[in-house]
């Protein structure tokens, strides 16, 4: 009979504190996985909540060239905007932006959370709102336009628009009326940064001149001042019509009238001067630079800021003889060669 051995106790107690042992690291592993997970949802929820959710206030806030992420930090906590600096530092670089945040002007407010300004921060998402400055708008009234757009008062476009501000672009020396920029700024839908002054965005209407209507032009028109004639006669030209070929016939007939040494006699210069939007009988007397009625020729400069279209209306006009014409009830052009013609337009188009 073979006897089997017997397995020794001091083998089976060994295992025991090799039990004990696993079941404490079980143990340690999970308290840190616990931690782990806590402490990565309060961060979770730390970085997705506004220091006041509650709050409505907007605050222009720049981030300069060269900015650490640092520098960025105590900014926005000094502005009120985030709750904790570090916080802001350790997702700024764990984040999607991996540290790279960009200089720039941002609107921000506390009720957004520290995630979404520093997304912003990252992606360069800068503050900015679309002004449109229609076609054939004074100063005057781009300056109320870009008061309802909150960028400032109305004064303050107009102020920037005038003497003592000096601009460097090269064709502005060649206007009539050196004391106005009427008629250069160009009308577009510009995207404005927040904060952006009333000079700097004068001087961008004034390159997108540059860059927008000399390259259309023939280059005696370029520097010299054919320039200012052609903008002054566009002005009127977007004030008297509504539609290409209706501007290129009212071109067309200041164009026969100066040949002839006729007065352009057109109301919308004299309104210019008056700032009404109809013209009365008195106001045809006035004493004005821009009473084409009583000066002959052009008038002092543009009376307004014209369109691309405008422009190159002016610029190739219609070949006719016509002498006279009136926009009827529903803005048509109606045109005439003698004034007995003009006349029975008036009763037919007007009366």
């Amino acid at each position: 009979m073979t006897n089997t051995p017997l397995v020794s106790s001091s083998s089976i107690t060994s295992k025991k504190p090799k039990t004990k042992l696993q079941l404490i690291i079980l143990v340690v592993v999970a308290v840190i996985l616990m931690v782990i997970i806590v402490l990565a949802s309060w961060v979770l929820v730390a970085v997705n909540s506004a220091k006041d959710p509650n709050s409505k206030a907007q605050i222009v806030f720049v981030v300069e060239q060269g900015s650490s992420i640092d520098k960025i930090a105590s900014d926005l906590s000094q502005d009120g905007l985030i709750s904790d600096k570090n916080l802001f530092v350790l997702y700024a670089k764990l984040g999607p932006s991996r540290g790279n945040l960009k200089p720039g002007v941002y609107l921000f407010s506390p009720s957004m959370s520290l995630s979404k300004i520093t997304d912003t921060i990252g992606k360069a998402e800068i503050a900015n709102k679309k002004v449109v400055f229609q076609e054939g708008l004074t100063i005057a009234e781009m300056g109320q336009k870009w008061a309802r757009a909150g960028f400032g008062t109305a004064q303050d476009f107009i102020s920037a628009s005038a003497p003592p501000n000096r601009f460097s672009q090269p064709f502005l020396s060649y206007r009539s009326n050196p004391n106005s920029l009427e008629g250069y700024l160009y009308p577009a839908t510009y995207n404005v940064v927040v904060n952006t002054s009333s000079t700097d965005q004068v001087n961008s209407m004034l390159n997108s001149f540059e860059s927008s209507v000399l390259p259309k032009l023939p280059p005696e028109y370029q520097n010299s001042t054919k320039l200012n004639d052609l903008i002054t006669l566009a002005s009127i030209v977007e004030k008297e019509a509504n539609t290409t070929e209706d501007r290129k016939l009212v071109a067309s007939v200041f164009y026969n009238r100066l040949k002839l040494g006729m007065k352009l006699e057109s109301d919308v210069t004299v309104n210019y001067a008056t700032g009404k939007s109809q013209t009365l009988p008195s106001d045809l007397s006035i004493d004005s630079p821009y009473n084409t009625y009583k000066v002959a020729g052009l008038p002092l400069g543009p009376i307004c800021n014209p369109g691309l279209d405008a422009i190159l209306a002016t610029l190739n006009p219609a070949q006719t003889d016509y002498l006279f014409f009136i926009a009827d009830k529903n803005g048509v052009v109606r045109l005439a060669r003698t004034l007995q013609e003009h006349e029975a337009n008036i009763r037919k188009y007007l009366d």
